[in-house]
């Protein structure tokens, strides 16, 4: 879920480094806060919807190195990646969490990075409760600005046919 106070964009906005294990590569299809929370009073309200199952999903998938991207772009600042291989990275989180009081990533968070998230067909889902769930990309300007330096702080989000220049381009990775 992204929002006000998540931890999907803050998390790779705030810092330098980002560790991972997975190379960003975890899949997963990111859901607007507010949309869940409107989701949820419907089925609160709904005595049709007892007993029911729903999954709660965003419109697009997108991959980890796919929001960072987005990350950057709209905090124009670039921030580095580093790949720690899992067997490594696990055990130091776990003791990263043991001796610093605030959180960095847990041995949890490294293991679920090779979780993709696979939806169930049969779940019910935001359209049969009447609502259209809003696209991460419409929104990560207006949660990111806070990240922007002084210089940029003033620059409008991409329009759309920027975003589309953008995508003709092909965009190569290197630590992959």
């Amino acid at each position: 879920m992204f929002g006000f106070e998540d931890n999907l964009l803050h998390k790779l906005a705030k810092v330098t480094n980002l560790l991972t294990s997975n190379h960003m590569q975890e899949r997963y299809w990111p859901v607007h806060a507010p949309d869940v929370g409107n989701a949820l009073e419907r089925m609160l309200h709904d005595d049709s919807t007892a007993g029911q199952t729903f999954e709660l999903y965003g419109p697009k998938e997108y991959s980890t190195a796919e929001i960072a991207e987005l990350v950057d772009r709209e905090i124009v600042k670039h921030r580095r990646h580093i790949n720690v291989p899992k067997p490594i990275l696990k055990p130091v989180a776990h003791y990263l969490n043991k001796l610093l009081w605030w959180p960095i990533i847990s041995p949890d968070e490294v293991e679920r990075e090779f979780i993709d998230q696979v939806i169930d067909p049969n779940a019910k889902t935001f359209k049969d409760l009447g609502i259209e769930p809003v696209d991460l990309a419409t929104l990560t300007f207006h949660y990111l600005l806070g990240y922007r330096s002084a210089s940029y702080y003033d620059l409008p989000p991409a329009t759309e046919r920027e975003r589309q220049e953008e995508k003709k381009y092909l965009h190569v990775l290197d630590d992959q």
